[in-house]
């Protein structure tokens, strides 16, 4: 715009000289002429003008354009910038609704899971406090119970004290019966009906005791631990008359008391050492080898607590068929007392003779 206003100043200055140079002429010149002249300047200044306008016109237009192209290719940029912000906007604002919708959808779960565990801890709280009265009220049962199961214990409990002391009264008189005849065999002899007496006596008042705790756990009772127990003294008794019959075979008897004396005499040492090799065999193999089937018809688990009672008794049913005169529990005799499972005899007393 400063080129143009002087080029204009320029155009204007030039007429000026031209007007000044005309004024020259002589007066005698047409006018006319004159001012052809002057509009044929002004025309072509006009002209020159317009002609000049046009290019600035034209140079600013292509100014102008290339500016709104630069406008507009950045607002296009901007618009694009713009249209993919808002689309990760739109995708970050998606994105985040479902998280949300997750999170919403794990909460009413989450609350729903605490609702039930909820319910399930009062339940089991209730049962708990129910459970609790119950054991309260069975306590307070058993309280009233164990009074009279003491009361129970304490009579059976002066019953064995009163057993005990006749065992220890009878031993104490045995011996002093052994001491009084001189007889020292008879002391140290570990087959005696002393020495018998005191294992039946173990047996009975000791290993008993501690076994029965355990049989009340399984389907056996009273009465069927007796019957067997029974059958297994009764079984060792016949076995040995088994075994007294082969002897009196062997030595050519017909029975005990026929033959000379001496025969007799050996006869019946011979019992004495098959009384001393059972002492000294194990248990066991003895009741295995003579009776393997024994208590058979109950279970396994019944079997294997009764068994190492089953063994010493057969042993001992054993040592005191061989005694002379041979021994047995008294079952004919059998006092019931105020427990049930007490299924041993009191006593042992002599048998018919074998």
């Amino acid at each position: 715009m400063g080129s143009f206003f002087s080029q204009l100043c320029r155009c204007d200055e030039e007429g000026r000289s031209g007007r000044n140079q005309h004024e020259e002429i002589p007066p005698h010149r047409s006018v006319l002429r004159v001012k052809e002249e002057e509009l044929k300047e002004a025309n072509q200044r006009l002209t020159g003008m317009k002609s000049f306008y046009k290019q600035e016109l034209e140079s600013v237009q292509r100014q102008k354009e290339e500016e709104i192209k630069s406008v507009q290719l950045r607002f296009h940029e901007k618009e694009s910038h713009l249209r993919q912000e808002l689309h990760r906007e739109k995708s970050a604002l998606k994105q985040k609704e479902e998280e949300l919708k997750a999170v919403q959808d794990r909460c009413a779960e989450m609350v729903s899971l605490s609702n039930n565990k909820l319910n399930k801890e009062r339940s089991a709280l209730k049962q708990k406090e129910e459970e609790l009265k119950a054991v309260q009220d069975r306590y307070d049962e058993m309280d009233s119970l164990s009074k009279k199961e003491r009361h129970k214990d304490r009579s059976a409990l002066k019953q064995k004290e009163e057993e005990l002391k006749a065992v220890q009264d009878r031993l104490a008189a045995d011996v002093a019966v052994s001491i009084k005849a001189a007889d020292p065999e008879s002391i140290n002899n570990p087959v005696s009906k002393t020495r018998l007496t005191e294992m039946y006596d173990r047996l009975k008042l000791l290993q008993w005791p501690q076994i029965k705790d355990d049989l009340k756990a399984t389907e056996m009772n009273p009465q069927s631990a007796q019957a067997l127990l029974q059958k297994t003294f009764e079984d060792a008794t016949e076995e040995m008359k088994k075994k007294k019959k082969q002897i009196e075979e062997a030595f050519g008897l017909t029975d005990s008391n026929s033959g000379p004396q001496k025969v007799k005499e050996y006869r019946q040492l011979t019992i004495q050492n098959l009384q001393m090799a059972l002492y000294h065999s194990t248990k066991e193999d003895l009741l295995q080898t003579h009776v393997p089937e024994h208590g058979g018809q109950y279970s396994k688990d019944v079997m294997v607590t009764l068994r190492p009672l089953t063994s010493e008794c057969f042993w001992l049913g054993c040592l005191m068929a061989l005694n002379n005169p041979p021994l047995q529990p008294d079952w004919k005799n059998l006092a019931p007392g105020m427990d049930p499972w007490d299924i041993f005899p009191r006593d042992i007393k002599p048998s018919s003779a074998m």
